[in-house]
């Protein structure tokens, strides 16, 4: 069965397949006589009409159904013998087949590349050598006092820096009220019992400073500059606020004790302590880990390069820019502040595209030639880990992820993962304090 292949261009290929014209006639056949017993010719019965017109009457719908029927067979066959491994769908140019006569078809596909993988064990990887340090022990354990924070209000004294503040205000900008702003900037223009923290960074720079030595109930007139880096039509601009205090309230933290210690779930401040000095250290251990992965993804992507599927580097640029968008949209950018940097976005995303493509064609080829794959019962562990996460049953999670086609995507995730643990596990590993 003759079958050619012929370049058109990078991971690119147009596949001609003949199929024998015996072949054609044995499924044209088994295809009539399916099509006969049903077939409905006035003055016959079901199954008693003539052949001759049967295929007179059923023509097209026989032809459709040979090639219907030959076509997976045929192309499996062909991917086979060229050993192609096609990314996507075919394109297919395939003109009808003709009784006593073979049928030609050609498929154009997108294949995946073929390259040279090289020596991938004994990567040099820098370990860096590093501790908790006391002051992040403190840090954390602020942090810990201020989640259990309480705001008192005060009514016996003037409002004060770090105090928290509730404020009604209406803004001006050289003598006109700030009108018309996009929606991510209207709260510039006016508030009514907006909680700020009086701080030199919230809100407008100057701001809060002015506000300082105010009572419940007093209102006072403030006077800022909007800095040149704030979004247009506010940056560089002078503005007038009208500004009423209506509430203070004072963040009191818990005293760092023992007391405080136990509300943890610890026996005393000791062991707090030990137990945030180990969960950071933790923390440490998994960024520098990461650090040494990444360290083994750049030398790959560095070192072998090859072409990759168009349409595969399509698909990720749109999902990254997508994420882009939705991250940006979300931090409150505007469409037109979007539609600016659209550019810029679009060439990060694909630049990052493909790596992500040309790095999991790496993996995959390193995972398939040591043979490593996940287990049923690893694939179960991830499952329970993120049904935990989500607070639901694990085998609900698993009917969901099944259902949306998402199963093969986390056990392609975890191979990943596997394949990246191999090759730090065979790395040359050098460590370093720096």
């Amino acid at each position: 069965m003759p079958t050619t292949v012929e370049e058109l261009g990078p991971c690119r290929k147009r596949l001609r397949v003949e199929v024998p014209a015996e072949r054609v006639d044995a499924v044209r056949k088994e295809v009539l006589q399916q099509i006969r017993r049903h077939a409905q010719i006035p003055g016959f019965r079901a199954g008693h009409a003539p052949e001759a017109m049967v295929i007179k009457r059923y023509a097209s719908v026989i032809t459709e159904e040979v090639q219907r029927k030959l076509f997976p067979d045929e192309y499996a066959r062909a991917l086979k013998e060229t050993a192609l491994k096609p990314v996507g769908l075919p394109k297919l140019d395939a003109p009808p087949c003709q009784p006593g006569q073979p049928w030609v078809f050609t498929a154009e596909v997108e294949t995946e590349p073929v390259f040279e993988l090289g020596e991938y064990k004994g990567i040099p990887v820098k370990k860096k050598v590093a501790t908790v340090q006391e002051q992040e022990v403190e840090s954390m354990l602020q942090g810990l006092r201020e989640q259990q924070a309480e705001f008192v209000p005060i009514t016996n004294r003037a409002l004060a820096m770090e105090d928290f503040v509730r404020v009604n205000y209406t803004g001006t900008a050289e003598g006109s009220a700030l009108m018309n702003l996009p929606a991510d900037l209207r709260r510039f223009a006016e508030g009514n019992n907006v909680w700020l923290r009086m701080a030199a960074d919230e809100f407008v720079p100057g701001f809060c400073e002015q506000l300082v030595g105010a009572m419940c109930g007093e209102k006072r007139q403030v006077q800022v500059d909007f800095p040149a880096n704030f979004p247009p039509p506010l940056s560089g601009k002078k503005a007038t606020y009208f500004v009423e205090v209506v509430e203070i309230r004072e963040r009191r933290l818990p005293a760092l004790d023992d007391a405080f210690a136990k509300q943890q779930g610890a026996e005393n401040l000791a062991q707090l302590r030990e137990r945030v000095r180990e969960a950071l250290q933790q923390s440490l251990a998994r960024e520098i880990e990461n650090d040494m992965r990444q360290q083994i993804v750049t030398n790959l992507l560095d070192r072998i390069t090859f072409d990759l599927p168009e349409s595969l580097v399509a698909q990720e640029t749109r999902e990254i820019v997508y994420d882009v968008v939705r991250e940006n949209t979300l931090r409150g950018a505007t469409k037109e502040q979007l539609e600016a940097q659209k550019d810029k976005i679009f060439g990060y995303a694909f630049k990052n595209a493909q790596d992500r493509v040309r790095l999991t064609f790496i993996l995959d080829a390193i995972a398939e030639r040591e043979n490593i794959t996940v287990t049923p019962e690893e694939l179960d562990q991830r499952v329970a880990e993120l049904a935990r996460r989500e607070r639901v049953a694990p085998q609900r999670l698993r009917m969901e992820l099944e259902k949306q086609g998402r199963l093969a995507e986390i056990e392609d995730h975890l191979r990943v993962r596997k394949t990246l643990d191999f090759l730090l596990a065979n790395a040359t590993v050098e460590t370093t304090t720096n």
